[in-house]
């Protein structure tokens, strides 16, 4: 018996094609990494029992086509009616596939009649999330690495649910919406026996479930005392998704969950947990992206460790935007705590501050542990929200210093979040993101958002000697910081002749000349540009020129070093012009990003920016 699938037709509704797969998909994430975080935040989110680890499972099957054509067939056909790519093995009754299950979590919950449940949710309802802030997502688009990691691009799924212990299964496959034979049909096609109004009707037999289970090898969910939870089959994985690659990244992305023992993941005979995660980690440290915990995993989880074995000192702040340097350096536990860092020592402190919500003030705070980085390393810079870490979070200076932040008190944990970009890799500043803030009763706006953002840089000026601090112009973006009175005079001297900084159409603040438009990231074989978010006259136009260093100020470009055509160039909110080696951008703004690369990792590039805001180009 070949089960049905649904491919509907839309009528006059809005159609949005594609899956955001350059957001979930990108040279320095890879959506290897992106489908392990979002697997592992979806089960840590659903936990069931508080007092037992979250167990996941990554298996990879290959087999006979067999049983399992019945339940894609019709999924392919669509595939094929729609001009999109079907994988070889098919037609060679071959399978390959992937299974993710869980245990100890709730299941997919939600009223399997409600289109706004949270079952339909996650099939059916990509950009809307019930999230509410207390987990680790909350974008409702998350879902779509499932989709990105299948060469057919198609993700199955059988829950056993905690609250009634009904099992229900689903699945769906991306497609091309069109007209076919006189129908404008969807983007995507539903494992489903019928349409029911807004929702499908589930093939919800016992046969069914059986068959599924037996066919791709999954818990059965059924029996006295059957476990609940989540699994996920996802046909024809792309092959650089492998075990290697998951425990590299559930090690780089979730160590301190799995070194508190709130999570246990199981990739084929691999188990990962905190009494192997020592032994393990060293096998895969070449698989792991991030070159400072690939050179010393030993290292990184002992920097964790240290955080979770608890603070010895506490740093407090008054309000969450006072000036951490100034109000704090010279305080005996900040003093004692740099001897010790001098004396090439880690040291664990808290550092704490007050929240307001819904008008009432909770004092809040996060672990930080610091350590000298060894000579000869790479700096290590993480910080983790309730386990799972932001990545982008990081330093522009290391200043020779490794700095791991742990954030897992709830009510901070739930105001990251919300400031959390569609990825969970960075810390945003929108006006989104404020208006969700101001709609959850956050009363401090993003005033937070930029203390933590700003404290890997922060936390390392404070715990460096006064001859080696970074420049002091890095923080006046959201600190003030008052100028020597000698360079005050030079700096109006020299500006007396350039032209008055002038705001973009939307502001009327002018942000201060020391404060860039764009950030720069240094890639293995190129560089990305992003938005400051703590420039304020956006939008702006962006030109730069980039180059090979040749050891003079000015190097020159020749069209014999690298042409546009050459490189791999992402573009994001922005118009890009690319010519010769000279980058013309239009429209930037706080969503903007450019990542071009392809250049020699070999040689060291020079860039040069400027920005022109559209009032002063008037």
């Amino acid at each position: 018996m070949v089960w049905s699938w649904i491919w509907p037709s839309v009528g006059p509704t809005p159609i949005n094609q594609g899956l955001d797969s350059e957001m979930f998909d990108r040279v320095d994430y890879p959506y290897s990494e992106t489908f392990v975080r979002e697997a592992i935040q979806n089960s840590l989110d659903a936990r069931l029992d508080p007092d037992e680890p979250v167990t996941i499972r990554f298996m990879f099957h290959e087999d006979k086509l067999a049983k399992g054509s019945r339940f894609l067939e019709k999924a392919v056909s669509y595939r094929e009616t729609a001009g999109l790519g079907v994988p070889e093995e098919w037609y060679s009754d071959k399978i390959k596939w992937l299974t993710v299950e869980d245990s100890n979590t709730k299941g997919l919950l939600g009223d399997l009649g409600d289109r706004k449940g949270d079952f339909w949710g996650y099939w059916l309802n990509f950009g809307l999330s019930n999230k509410t802030g207390t987990g680790r997502g909350g974008r409702g688009i998350g879902r779509v690495t499932f989709l990105i990691a299948s060469r057919m691009n198609t993700v199955l799924g059988i829950t056993r649910r905690s609250t009634d212990h009904v099992v229900a299964a689903c699945g769906m496959c991306v497609l091309k919406a069109d007209q076919y034979d006189g129908e404008f049909k969807s983007t995507h096609s539903y494992l489903a026996a019928n349409e029911h109004g807004s929702i499908y009707g589930l093939h919800s037999t016992q046969e069914f479930h059986s068959q599924f289970a037996e066919a791709f090898r999954v818990s059965p969910y059924t029996g006295e005392g059957a476990l609940t939870g989540l699994s996920l089959v996802i046909p024809y994985p792309y092959e650089e998704l492998d075990e290697d690659r998951i425990l590299a990244a559930a090690i780089d992305h979730f160590a301190p969950a799995i070194l508190n023992g709130l999570l246990v993941v199981e990739v084929g005979i691999d188990r990962l947990d905190q009494d192997s995660i020592a032994q393990v980690a060293p096998c895969v440290a070449t698989r792991i992206k991030a070159r400072p915990i690939s050179e010393d995993v030993d290292r990184y989880l002992s920097l964790i460790n240290a955080g979770l074995n608890g603070a010895s000192h506490e740093i407090g702040l008054d309000a969450p935007n006072k000036d951490l340097v100034s109000t704090n350096r010279d305080h005996e536990d900040v003093v004692a705590l740099r001897k010790i860092v001098l004396d090439g020592q880690a040291v664990s402190f808290r550092l704490t501050f007050p929240l307001r919500r819904n008008g009432t003030a909770t004092r809040v705070g996060l672990t930080a542990t610091v350590a000298p980085t060894p000579y000869g390393k790479s700096a290590i810079d993480r910080l983790f929200r309730e386990g799972m870490s932001l990545p982008d979070v990081k330093t522009r200076r290391p200043v020779d210093l490794d700095l791991v932040l742990l954030v897992d008190e709830v009510p901070l944990a739930q105001y990251l979040n919300f400031c959390e970009g569609k990825a969970h890799l960075d810390l945003l500043e929108s006006k989104e993101v404020s208006a969700k803030l101001e709609e959850a009763g956050f009363a401090d706006g993003l005033r937070i958002k930029r203390l933590v953002k700003s404290l890997p840089d922060e936390l390392r000026f404070l715990l460096t000697e006064e001859s080696d601090e970074p420049d002091s112009s890095i923080f006046e973006g959201f600190f003030s910081i008052p100028e020597a009175e000698g360079d005050r005079k030079k700096a109006r001297k020299h500006q007396q002749n350039e032209p008055e900084h002038s705001p973009g159409p939307d502001s009327s603040t002018v942000p201060p000349p020391n404060v860039s438009a764009v950030v720069v990231d240094t890639l293995a074989d190129g560089f990305r540009l992003r938005a400051n978010p703590d420039y304020q006259a956006f939008p702006v136009a962006v030109k730069a020129s980039v180059a090979y260093a040749d050891g003079s100020g000015k190097p020159s470009w020749s069209q014999f070093d690298f042409s546009p055509s050459d490189l791999r160039t992402t573009v994001e909110n922005c118009t890009l012009e690319f010519t010769e080696n000279r980058l013309h951008i239009e429209n930037w703004n706080i969503e903007s990003s450019v990542e071009v690369t392809g250049f020699d990792p070999r040689r060291e590039l020079d860039s040069r920016i400027r920005t022109v805001s559209y009032a002063s180009q008037d």
